[in-house]
């Protein structure tokens, strides 16, 4: 894809402002630790916030494409998916659903502080057992006269522990189906909203995760975000955390043929630089033509995003699922043409590779994705993923 002059300042910008860090997430990586607030707070500074947000919200106003190009290049840059998050937390999913929002109070109350960085927003989607299906959430909000109280528990939330703000996803008075599912905004101090800490992950180490548990909740009617009945709205903004899933994907595979690359061309072997050999070129040339055509991918997915900052359904999830299929070959082909030096914790490549295998189901597994795909490709046909209900 051909960028325009503004575009490839944009690039340079954040490649510089991930080098900053390369050292620092060798750290982060061993030590399952970071200083996640610095790390936001200087990437703010360097002007990263609120890409896709609108400027009467105090965001930058560009589009997805310029995401997208600094997403990949700050990962590139940095090797480490850390560095990404705080263009996350102020253009993903979130501040997305915020402003797709038709509740004018829940945008006013929230979506200005989230778009500028003051308050992290966090979504808590998943629950011990309900992942991908989406349908069947039983956190509850039951009415209360103006208001709703939520109640049940969210794991794998990513921002637990350190963000302000939770866009929780719930069952309004048990209604079933998607019909019922819609989303509040819960603030870490309120009144029987408690967390934990997740578990430790093979890979992405150091990102704030945990549990969020809600005990009689109370939210009122300027912290609603979507009600029953506007399920569809709700994924529209997940379109978003696909598309910066892209970018991971894409900034590990760069990372990783940048590393490889070097290092086939200053390692000797038989008397030659390895790089010489047909099967090592070959297999970057493999490599060069994957990267090139999941950039592609995840470009026109970016491109024709509605308004600069939607993706679509069916662009964004195909982009998605080759990104995710194929970064965990191109890091392992990686780690086979370094040899035994490619497994030490001396090289990025090994981490990348870990984070690699995380990104496989981070924002979609293949098989969720293959549904949406495939209801987009077959719009006439159902495909129905639970059994049907005794009583019908």
């Amino acid at each position: 894809m051909q960028l325009t002059a503004e575009q490839e300042e944009w690039k340079r910008r954040a490649h510089e402002a991930g080098t900053e860090f390369r050292e620092a997430s060798e750290q982060w990586d061993r030590e399952d630790k970071v200083d996640y607030a610095a790390v936001a707070k200087r990437f703010g500074e360097l002007g990263f916030f609120g890409i896709t947000a609108p400027r009467e919200y105090g965001g930058q106003g560009l589009t997805c494409v310029e995401y997208l190009i600094a997403m990949s290049e700050i990962l590139r840059a940095s090797g480490s998916w850390i560095c990404c998050e705080p263009l996350f937390a102020t253009s993903g999913p979130g501040p997305s659903m915020l402003m797709l929002s038709q509740n004018e109070a829940v945008r006013e109350k929230y979506l200005r502080d989230v778009v500028t960085g003051k308050l992290g927003c966090a979504i808590a989607l998943t629950e011990p057992d309900h992942g991908s299906d989406l349908t069947h959430l039983e956190v509850s909000a039951t009415s209360d006269g103006d208001g709703w109280i939520i109640n049940g528990h969210k794991n794998y939330v990513t921002g637990a522990m350190h963000n302000e703000l939770y866009a929780i996803f719930v069952r309004f008075d048990g209604i079933p189906g998607p019909r019922g599912i819609g989303a509040v905004v819960v603030h870490k101090d309120t009144p029987g909203f408690s967390m934990i800490k997740g578990p430790e992950f093979i890979g992405v180490r150091g990102i704030p995760h945990g549990d969020v548990f809600l005990d009689n909740v109370r939210v009122g009617p300027d912290d609603l975000i979507v009600g029953p009945g506007q399920f569809a709205n709700l994924m529209q903004a997940f379109n978003m955390e696909r598309l910066h899933n892209c970018g991971a994907s894409l900034g590990l595979m760069m990372a990783a043929f940048d590393e490889t690359s070097e290092h086939v061309q200053q390692r000797h072997q038989f008397g030659r630089p390895v790089i010489e050999f047909q099967s090592v070129y070959h297999a970057l040339v493999d490599i060069s033509i994957t990267i090139d055509a999941h950039r592609l991918l995840a470009f026109e997915a970016a491109r024709g995003a509605i308004d600069g900052r939607y993706p679509q359904m069916e662009a964004v999830s195909k982009a998605k699922l080759f990104g995710g299929t194929n970064v965990p070959l191109v890091t392992m082909k990686c780690l086979e043409l370094m040899g035994g030096v490619g497994v030490t914790y001396d090289r990025l490549t090994q981490r990348l590779h870990r984070d690699a295998v995380t990104n496989v189901v981070a924002g979609g597994a293949p098989s969720v994705l293959r549904n949406s795909i495939a209801s987009q490709i077959f719009p006439g046909i159902k495909f129905p993923q639970t059994k049907p209900r005794a009583d019908k």
